[in-house]
């Protein structure tokens, strides 16, 4: 889970930094962080496939965690869709076989609640529950296809449908399950939850238990895709009304030339913060030392300028 360098910027009259890139849907555009198979050829996707069907971030990774199979940076989901699209141009099977066989990955490696882990058989915070770059919505979105044998998964059989539209339905469970109350009230998500307690849970040491504004902006987007009963539209309408009590107004936030800053502008449109902190939804900040603070001039100037702690992620619902 590599930090992002993001290299442009929404420079409007908010001057608002914008993440209107981070798509959930397939992406067009790849970043420096994204995973070998958003860019590798076909046959390196087919020759990197492991043995349980997933891939690897980076294929030249050979040891540790980052050795595993994982749906990180875009990894695994990004490879079934281009297999799928190549196999429906070319109607060669050996696209069609390794699509599927990474689709059943993904089917084998969900947790039993729902949830999917950043990586597969792993330890420490790669195996919580990961809303983080939106790993498992993206997933749900990808399996969701798969269900309707929709597009370039015209050619999935029944069966793998029916599998993938069951794991559709346990995600919403997990989902809904791990939406945080505070004070009695739906707010928001972690980036990510044990895969145990299902409670926010840490990852790298700026990361600490916390709301998300961000991930929780497209886990409510996909949420709306759902067909609609109570538990959904209870969740949406509990994660947009925290949106609207934590959104900051009368700031803008600026972040340029290794660093960044919030400033006060009564012009500026609402901005939130990247992570809040659970039951006072005060934004925090944590820099490379792991010591929670209230104000992001507080933090190792690293820190500041390499992450994305302010965003208008909740205007785009």
């Amino acid at each position: 889970m590599k930090a992002k360098k993001l290299v442009t910027f929404v420079l409007a009259c908010s001057m608002v930094f914008s993440v209107a890139g981070m798509a959930v849907l397939p992406v067009a555009t790849v970043s420096a962080a994204d995973a070998s198979g958003t860019t590798a050829s076909l046959s390196d996707i087919l020759k990197n496939q492991r043995p349980d069907g997933g891939w690897r971030k980076d294929y030249k990774q050979t040891s540790g965690e980052w050795a595993k199979s994982t749906i990180d940076n875009k990894a695994t989901y990004s490879e079934i869709r281009r297999l799928a699209k190549e196999f429906k141009k070319t109607n060669d099977p050996r696209y069609s076989t390794a699509a599927i066989k990474g689709i059943n990955f993904l089917l084998n490696m969900q947790y039993s609640n729902g949830g999917w882990p950043q990586v597969y058989q792993s330890s420490g915070y790669h195996k919580h529950i990961t809303y983080n770059d939106d790993a498992m919505i993206n997933v749900m979105y990808m399996l969701d296809e798969v269900a309707g044998r929709k597009g370039d998964f015209s050619f999935i059989d029944s069966s793998l449908a029916d599998r993938s539209k069951n794991a559709v339905s346990k995600g919403v469970e997990a989902i809904l399950n791990t939406q945080v109350v505070s004070g009695g009230k739906l707010t928001a998500w972690g980036q990510q939850h044990d895969s145990a307690t299902l409670k926010p849970a840490g990852a790298r040491i700026y990361e600490v238990p916390s709301l998300s504004a961000a991930e929780s902006v497209n886990i409510v987007k996909f949420l709306k895709t759902r067909p609609a009963n109570s538990k959904i539209t209870a969740s949406i309408k509990g994660a947009e009304a925290w949106f609207n009590k934590v959104k900051i107004t009368g700031y803008r936030y600026e972040r340029a030339n290794g660093d960044s800053r919030i400033i006060a502008d009564s012009k500026a449109s609402p901005i939130w913060a990247r992570f809040y902190e659970i039951g006072t939804d005060k934004p925090i900040f944590v820099g490379r030392d792991g010591i929670v603070k209230y104000n992001l001039s507080e933090i190792d100037k690293e820190r500041r300028g390499g992450y994305a702690w302010y965003g208008n992620w909740p205007s785009k619902l």
